[in-house]
């Protein structure tokens, strides 16, 4: 059986590099994300004629992997929030807003670490919202690993700009706009503080998004400069906070918690995906990351719990193929169905 290609394959194939700087460099990799034959490696660096070099030769050795037929390098440097600094009094929470009135109700999905899952569920989510009627926005603003263009069947559309308007993609009540479809995906990319930002509000402000009743934001993991100043910028209807059951996720969940409660910003509640693997065979139910820690978290931090998704194949291949999993499966449609049900009652509480 040959060798799954995921971010320790691909590790495997840089330790193996001989050239100096390797192992420092190799040491900063923030994340590594494989999208079938397609490679995308984040590195928390600067961006210097040495690491330039040395991710060329990183780019030329995986890519002579016949299963890979792509890599992408992305560089970015972003500090650690100073939580108890330049937050937002309650008093100054709808001060120096953008206006935004437009796009409806605006829900942040975040997660305080990457790989767990958020671009496909918010993906998910704004589909099944959609899909009641409802006209909803979706911004990929994960500018390390933006994904939604793949997961939506459009990465290989044309950006096209009206009346100095970017036109967001349309399928059905769904209008979505990604910094995917606004950079080369095979080069490596310098992304700093000012940088990010003004990509950002270019997003939020130069796309035509038109009248929506819901606003889905899909953030980059952790928890930086974007969200806080996002969290500043932005009225925001509330928060989605995605994690898997490991605890090492849920130090990370507990650390977007504490991001949003410092910038005043309502939690709608956390969702809990690769909750369980369910056996095809027996239908017996398999806890491959742990088990009940994020319900452990909503109780302790008084939050709702809405919903577990499990670890699924057919998940996965919905967003390998471009098509979300709420439109392509009954199970799917009624999983997510719940959930947007529960987002609802958090939003509007009797």
């Amino acid at each position: 059986m040959s060798q799954l290609v995921n971010k320790e394959y691909i590790l495997n194939i840089i330790r193996k590099i001989q050239y100096t700087g390797n192992f420092e460099l190799t040491e900063k990799i923030e994340s590594i994300n494989v999208s079938g034959q397609r490679v995308e490696i984040i590195v928390n660096s600067e961006f210097t004629s040495g690491t330039e070099k040395l991710t060329q030769l990183w780019q030329s050795v995986i890519k002579k992997d016949s299963r890979i037929t792509s890599c992408s390098v992305i560089f970015t440097m972003h500090r650690t929030p100073n939580l108890n600094q330049n937050m937002p009094s309650k008093t100054q929470q709808f001060l120096n807003k953008f206006e935004l009135s437009h796009l409806g109700k605006i829900l942040f999905i975040a997660s305080g670490k990457g790989g767990v899952g958020k671009s496909t569920i918010s993906s998910n989510i704004a589909t099944q919202i959609a899909e009641m009627g409802f006209k909803v926005g979706l911004m990929d603003a994960d500018i390390y690993g933006p994904s939604q263009p793949k997961m939506l069947g459009l990465n290989n559309s044309k950006v096209e700009i009206k009346n100095k308007k970017i036109s967001p993609k349309k399928i059905g009540n769904l209008s979505m706009m990604s910094m995917g479809m606004l950079f080369p995906e095979h080069e490596a990319i310098i992304w700093r503080g000012p940088m990010l930002m003004k990509a950002i509000q270019q997003l939020l402000l130069d796309v035509a998004w038109d009248n929506q009743d819901y606003f889905i934001v899909d953030l980059p993991p952790g928890t930086g400069d974007i969200h806080i100043t996002l969290a500043q910028k932005v009225l925001v209807s509330g928060a989605i906070i995605i994690s898997t059951p490991q605890d090492i996720s849920l130090i990370d969940a507990k650390k977007a918690i504490a991001l949003y409660n410092k910038t005043n910003t309502k939690i709608l509640g956390l969702i809990e995906n690769m909750s369980y693997f369910e056996c095809s065979k027996c239908g017996e139910q398999h806890n491959i990351f742990s088990n009940g820690g994020v319900k452990k978290v909503t109780n302790s931090e008084n939050l709702a719990h809405l919903g577990s998704i499990p670890l699924s194949k057919d998940i996965m291949e919905c967003a390998d193929n471009g098509t979300p999993y709420v439109l392509n499966n009954p199970e799917g449609k009624e999983l997510f169905s719940t959930i947007v049900k529960n987002i609802f009652k958090q939003l509007n509480p009797i």
